[in-house]
């Protein structure tokens, strides 16, 4: 063969496998790129879902809070074998809330029974307890405003009390206008406090000494989401409300100061405030990929009256002091486990007439582990599962003394049927830490079932 006649042959021969060979390329570019958008878009999606509460601008105008069920429904039947878990995606607490179902429509309507039963194993004492009845009510004025409102009953109707009560504007994702009484987003649990979306009946001792859970407050503020990038997703949410009151330092029944802050008892009104100085309560979440969310909250404001408190001839506060709560939160899923926990930090302005012992600074911390299994175990209830807890809190009621604290060791084991129904058995080891000495008591170990 001659080689014009080779390279006639050859030639178009090389030239068909480099237009093919660069066909391939060509072809494999568009597909590396369209996976890279498909994998983006996913990661988007599952932004919204871990942020549902900070979204209702894009998603509430299609089903409101029953929407969230239509994304993650199917998600939870075909996935892993996993069920999900409500915290991976509420933030705000007012649009996620367990048993919401539409009712005509532009409205919701939802609510949840929390029945426990309690049994002291170190005396006789076992009582059943209808802790709460919460009803909810919401309601899609247009797109663009929707209001929500969570009355609560507590123990059978001892007390009744609005939880929130807020009229929400959307502007964009990013910005978002919010009034009325609010649930302030001082942590992570006081946003998500629920009984159906948590895992242990009891909660953790530095929501109930350090920040009050559940707080809720009057007042007016913003929030929003933004996507620093592809993967990650960044949540504000700001306020300027009431704050506390001199409830904080003071017994108004007694007459006195307090021995120690009661952050509880300094829960401001609803209704007034009780001196010129608003307070701000804000947090930041970040979640730079998906299954790990962490934020930090602040609550600062002053808590005397307008002018101090005078008792008597005796100047008890003087009307500037002020309290700041800081707190950190966190939580990490990976397959079946997940690993959440929160710190908070109080620090306050001493009265005038307090005596030197008084805590000015009170922490708290709680750590916990879950771990789901037993996926449609049960016969009849295809997307049930279990979940194996445990949980260890430490509080400490002033940071300048030893002691006067706190601690617990909570074990327990709760069966979903459904995602929103959950029958929980816990047992509870408390023990308490002596002023100065720092000495530990025996434990009370107490067994609950809810």
């Amino acid at each position: 063969m001659r080689f014009g006649e080779w390279g006639r042959r050859i030639v178009p021969a090389v030239a068909i496998g480099t237009f093919v060979a660069a066909t391939g390329v060509a072809a494999q570019q568009p597909s590396d790129t369209v996976r890279a958008e498909v994998e983006a878009l996913k990661r988007r999606v599952e932004a919204l879902e871990l942020q549902l509460a900070e979204q209702r601008a894009l998603l509430e105008r299609q089903a409101l809070v029953a929407m969230e069920a239509d994304a993650l429904g199917e998600k939870g039947a075909e996935g892993e074998g996993v069920a999900v878990d409500p915290r991976q995606r509420l933030v705000s607490g007012i649009y996620g809330r367990p048993f919401v179902r539409r009712f005509g429509r532009g409205t919701a309507l939802g609510g949840y029974v929390d029945l426990e039963l309690e049994a002291d194993l170190d005396s006789d004492d076992v009582d059943f307890d209808l802790h709460r009845f919460i009803p909810f009510i919401f309601a899609e004025i247009t797109e663009r405003i929707h209001f929500g409102t969570e009355l609560e009953f507590e123990h059978g109707a001892e007390e009744i009390k609005i939880e929130f009560a807020s009229l929400d504007v959307a502007f964009q994702e990013w910005l978002n206008v919010r009034g009325g009484i609010v649930l302030s987003p001082l942590g992570k649990f006081n946003l998500i406090h629920d009984s159906p979306v948590n895992d242990l009946t009891e909660r953790p001792l530095v929501n109930r000494t350090i920040i009050p859970t559940t707080l809720s407050e009057a007042g007016l503020g913003v929030f929003g989401t933004l996507y620093p990038s592809e993967l990650s997703v960044l949540t504000y949410e700001a306020y300027v409300v009431n704050g506390f009151d001199e409830g904080l330092v003071y017994d108004a029944d007694a007459g006195a100061l307090r021995a120690g802050p009661d952050v509880r008892a300094g829960r401001g009104s609803q209704g007034s405030d009780n001196n010129a100085n608003k307070a701000l309560v804000a947090r930041l979440g970040y979640s730079p990929v998906l299954g790990l969310e962490v934020g930090g909250s602040i609550h600062t404001g002053g808590y005397a009256p307008r002018g101090g408190l005078v008792v008597g001839t005796t100047e008890l506060l003087s009307g500037d002091e002020r309290l700041t709560i800081l707190a950190l939160d966190g939580i990490y899923n990976r397959g079946p486990f997940e690993v959440l926990g929160e710190y908070a930090r109080s620090s306050l302005d001493a009265p005038v007439g307090a005596p030197a012992a008084f805590a000015t600074a009170q922490q708290g911390y709680y750590l916990q582990g879950n771990y789901h299994f037993g996926h449609g175990l049960v016969p009849y209830f295809d997307g049930s599962i279990f979940t194996a807890v445990a949980r260890w809190d430490d509080v400490d009621h002033d940071t300048g003394r030893d002691g006067l604290g706190a601690r617990r060791l909570t074990f327990g084991l709760n069966w979903r049927p459904v995602e929103e129904t959950v029958f929980k058995l816990d047992l509870l080891n408390d023990w308490t830490l002596a002023a100065d000495t720092g000495e530990r008591s025996a434990a009370r170990r107490r067994l609950f079932f809810s």
